[in-house]
C-alpha cells in the first residue's frame, strides 16, 4: 500500500512538472504564403531579425501553438506591431502582410533589450524617482499637466482621463510598453526606468500601456 502511494506521488509530481514545462514553453510557426502554404519557420525563442532565416518581409500566415507572440514590422521589435495569442491566422491584415521582420514571446524580453530610442526632442531617460507609482503619464511635454499614476496594465486608455493624450511620462519601476492602438497593438515602444520629457512619434498617440519587465 505504501509503495503504491509513493508511486502515485511520483507520477503526480512528474505530471505537474510536465504541465509546468508545457505552460512555460511558447511556440509559433510562420509561413511565407497565406493559408499556411510555402516555406515555414518554427519559433521557440525571440527572433530580433528574421532576415538571417530568409523570412524578412515574407510572412503571410501564422500558427501560434502556445504563448502570446508579438510580431513587428522592423528588426529588434520596432515599427508597427501586433500581438497574437494561440490560434491559426490564415491571412494577415494588409498593414502586416509581408512586412514582419522580428518576433518574440510577449512577457519575456531579453535581458539586453533596451527597447526603442529616438534621437532629439529630449527623448531619452534621466534618473528615475522610485518614491511614487510605477509609471505616470502626463498630457503635456516635460511633465506638464495633471499626471495619471498607474501600477497596472491598461489595454484601452480612457481619453477622459487625459483628454489631450499622453505627451510625456515617467517610469519609476519596471519596464513599460506603450502602444498607439488598444490591446497593445500598433506602433509600440518599451520604456526603461527614467523620465521621458517628449514622446516623439508617440506624442498624443498612446492608446494602451502595460508592464513587460
Amino acid at each position: 500500500m505504501k509503495a503504491s502511494f509513493a508511486m502515485s506521488m511520483v507520477l503526480a509530481a512528474l505530471s505537474a512538472a510536465t504541465v509546468a514545462t508545457s505552460a512555460a514553453a511558447a511556440e509559433a510557426t510562420v509561413f511565407k504564403q497565406p493559408r499556411f502554404a510555402g516555406a515555414q519557420l518554427t519559433l521557440r525563442r525571440d527572433a530580433a531579425n528574421l532576415a538571417g532565416a530568409g523570412f524578412q518581409d515574407q510572412i503571410s500566415s501564422i500558427v501560434v501553438r502556445s504563448g502570446r507572440w508579438q510580431f513587428c514590422a522592423q528588426p529588434d521589435f520596432n515599427g508597427d506591431c501586433i500581438v497574437l495569442g494561440p490560434g491559426r491566422y490564415a491571412e494577415l491584415a494588409q498593414d502586416m502582410n509581408h512586412r514582419i521582420e522580428s518576433a518574440r514571446e510577449v512577457g519575456r524580453y531579453a535581458a539586453g533589450d533596451r527597447g526603442r530610442r529616438y534621437a532629439g526632442n529630449g527623448f531619452g531617460p534621466r534618473a528615475p524617482d522610485a518614491s511614487r507609482a510605477s509609471v505616470e503619464l502626463f498630457p503635456g511635454t516635460r511633465f506638464h499637466g495633471a499626471g495619471l499614476a498607474l501600477d497596472h496594465d491598461v489595454d484601452a486608455l480612457d481619453p477622459r482621463l487625459l483628454e489631450r493624450g499622453v505627451s510625456s511620462l515617467v517610469v519609476r519601476d519596471g519596464r513599460w510598453q506603450a502602444c498607439t492602438r488598444p490591446g497593445f497593438q500598433g506602433r509600440c515602444v518599451v520604456f526603461d526606468p527614467g523620465e521621458y520629457a517628449d514622446l516623439g512619434p508617440l506624442d498624443r498617440r498612446v492608446a494602451s500601456i502595460r508592464r513587460v519587465g
